[in-house]
C-alpha cells in the first residue's frame, strides 16, 4: 500500500509553484524518514487526484525528485524511494556521495593526484615528477616519423588495431629485448598505454582480493595504487643499495603463500639503485620453489649515469617473471608506449584483459615508435639524454650535500630521475609538504611510496626537468622548508600554504 500525504498545507495562490510545493513535501517525508528506503509512492493520477491538481504536476513533481535522486520509477510497478537517497540538498552536487558506492580515499590517492597536479607554472619548482625535460624530447626527429607514417599507411594509423600491438613494434622490441634479457620473441610482447598501464593489468590479471604480494619499500607509487585497488594483502620488504632484501623475503614466505613479488632491478625508483646478481638469483630461486610470479619493472633500467645496465631477470626464469617496461622515460611520456612481457597462460589472459579495458593501444603512437626504433636511432638518443641527466643527478647530489647534511642521507643514484632522501630525525611529512608550498617548491613525500605509508623518514626529489642552477635553488627552497617544518613539530605556527 502506498504512503498518504498530508495535502493540507498547499498554497495554491503562493509564488512558489504547485511542483515545487509536492517536491518539498515528498523530499521532506524522505528525510523525515517518514518515507523509508524502498517505499512506493502514490501513483501519479492518485496523488493528483487528492490534491486536487493536474496529473501533469504530479508528473513533473515526481521527475524532478528522480533527477536530485530521490526517487526511481520502475516501469510497470511504480515509483519507490531510492536505497540511498541524498542527505543533503542536491544543488551542490553532494547529492552523488550517497549514490556512488561507499569508499575512503587513502592518503596515496591522495597524493598521488597532489604530485600529478603539482604546480607547474610562475617561479615554482615541481622536483615532485620525474619527467624528462622538454629540450631532451626528440621532437623534430618524432615530427618527421609521424608524416612519413601518413604518407606511408595513411588512415590506418587512426583505426582500430590489434590487443597485442602493431607487430613490427613488438619485433623492434623483441630484438632489444633478446639483448637486454627480458624477451626473445615478438610473441612475448603486449603494447600498452604505459608502464603504468603494463604494471596495472599484471597485477590485475594475477592477484585477487586477500592475495600476499610482497613488493619493495619504498618503491612506485603507481604499483602501490594498483594493489591497493587489487584488495592483495601487501608486505614491504626493505630496498637498500643491493635492492630487495631477501632476507626480509623469506621471513614473509615463512608465514604466508605469496601471490607475487613486485621488484625493480635497476635504477629503482626512487632510490636509483640496482639489485645485486646474487639477490636476483635468490629471488629466482625462491619464485621456482614456492611458484609464485614476479613481477620485474624495468622503466628506469636504461636511465643510467656512467654504469652498464643490469641485465633483466626474465630471461633467467621465462615462466616466473612478467616483465614491464616503456619509453616514456626516453621518448616522451606523451606517446604511452609501453609493453608487457610474458609467455604461458598468464600472456594470454593479460591480452584478454588488455582487450577488455581499452582494445588496443593507439596505432599511430606505435607506427612513430616502430620507425624510431628501427631508425637506429634510439641508443645515441640514450647516450645523450643519459650524459645530461646524469649531470643533473651529480648536481642535484652535491647541493644535498651541501645543503642538507645535517637533516639527510642521500646514496648517489647509479641511474633513474630520482634522488631518496632519509631524515637522520623523523620529520612529519604533512608539515614539510606545507612548508614546501610555501617556499615555492614540491616533492614526493616518503608516506607514499612506502607500503608503511607513515611519512616519517624520508622523501623523493626529482630532477631530470630542470639545469644545474635551478635544482639548487630547488633543494635551497627545500632545506628551507624542512627548517621550519622541524621549528612548527615543535609548537611553532605553520606557515600557511600558497594557493
Amino acid at each position: 500500500m502506498s504512503y498518504k500525504f498530508d495535502l493540507s498545507h498547499i498554497e495554491r495562490d503562493s509564488d512558489r509553484s504547485i511542483t515545487a510545493q509536492l517536491v518539498a513535501l515528498v523530499r521532506g517525508a524522505i528525510e523525515d524518514g517518514e518515507l523509508p528506503p524502498g517505499a512506493k509512492l502514490p501513483t501519479t493520477r492518485a496523488l493528483a487526484e487528492d490534491a486536487g491538481v493536474n496529473h501533469l504536476t504530479v508528473v513533473r513533481a515526481y521527475k524532478r525528485l528522480a533527477a536530485e535522486g530521490f526517487v526511481t520509477a520502475s516501469r510497470g510497478r511504480g515509483t519507490f524511494v531510492r536505497q540511498a537517497p541524498p542527505s543533503v540538498a542536491p544543488a551542490d552536487g553532494r547529492w552523488q556521495h550517497a549514490i556512488l558506492p561507499r569508499t575512503q580515499r587513502s592518503y596515496l590517492s591522495q597524493v598521488v593526484a597532489d604530485t600529478w597536479h603539482a604546480p607547474d607554472v610562475g617561479d615554482h619548482i615541481n622536483l615532485a615528477n620525474g619527467w624528462t625535460a622538454d629540450e631532451l624530447l626528440p621532437v623534430s626527429d618524432l615530427a618527421r616519423l609521424s608524416a612519413e607514417v601518413f604518407a606511408e599507411v595513411g588512415a590506418e594509423a587512426l583505426s582500430y588495431g590489434e590487443a597485442d600491438g602493431l607487430w613490427e613494434l613488438r619485433e623492434h622490441l623483441a630484438r632489444i629485448g633478446a639483448t637486454a634479457g627480458f624477451a626473445t620473441n615478438a610473441e612475448e610482447i603486449l603494447i600498452t598505454n604505459g608502464a603504468r598501464q603494463a604494471i596495472d593489468l599484471s597485477i590485475r590479471t594475477v592477484i585477487r582480493p586477500g592475495d600476499v604480494v610482497v613488493t619493495e619499500s619504498p618503491t612506485f607509487m603507481g604499483t602501490l595504487a594498483s594493489l591497493e585497488e587489487s584488495g592483495a594483502r601487501v608486505f614491504g620488504a626493505p630496498y637498500d643499495d643491493d635492492g630487495l632484501d631477501v632476507e626480509a623475503l623469506e621471513q614473509i614466505l615463512a608465514r604466508h603463500e605469496v601471490k607475487a613479488v613486485v621488484v625493480q632491478t635497476g635504477s629503482q625508483n626512487p632510490t636509483g639503485q640496482d639489485m645485486s646478481p646474487e639477490r636476483v638469483e635468490r629471488l629466482l630461486a625462491l619464485a621456482r620453489e614456492r611458484s609464485f610470479f614476479v613481477i620485474e619493472d624495468g622503466v628506469y633500467a636504461t636511465i643510467r649515469f656512467g654504469v652498464s645496465e643490469p641485465s633483466r631477470m626474465r630471461a633467467r626464469a621465462p615462466d616466473h617473471v612478467i616483465y614491464v617496461d616503456s619509453l616514456s622515460k626516453t621518448l616522451g611520456g606523451g606517446l604511452r608506449i609501453g609493453w608487457v612481457a610474458a609467455s604461458g597462460e598468464v600472456r594470454r589472459r593479460i591480452t584478454d584483459l588488455k582487450l577488455a579495458t581499452d582494445y588496443h593501444t593507439p596505432g599511430l603512437t606505435q607506427h612513430i615508435a616502430a620507425r624510431w626504433l628501427a631508425s637506429g636511432a634510439h641508443l645515441q638518443h640514450l647516450a645523450h639524454i643519459n650524459a645530461e641527466i646524469g649531470r643533473r643527478a651529480e648536481a642535484m647530489t652535491n647541493s644535498i650535500e651541501q645543503r642538507l647534511d645535517d637533516e639527510v642521507t642521500a646514496t648517489r643514484p647509479k641511474g633513474g630521475h630520482h634522488i631518496w632522501l632519509t631524515f637522520q630525525r623523523p620529520l612529519d611529512e604533512r608539515l614539510l609538504m606545507a612548508e614546501a608550498m610555501h617556499q615555492g617548491m614540491s616533492f614526493t613525500p616518503g608516506g607514499a611510496t612506502t607500503v608503511e605509508g607513515d611519512g616519517l623518514s624520508g622523501v623523493r626529489l626529482s630532477f631530470p626537468r630542470f639545469d644545474e642552477e635551478r635544482l639548487d635553488e630547488g633543494v635551497r627552497r627545500f632545506a628551507a622548508a624542512v627548517r621550519a617544518a622541524r621549528r612548527a613539530g615543535s609548537g611553532a605556527r605553520l606557515a600557511p600554504v600558497l594557493s
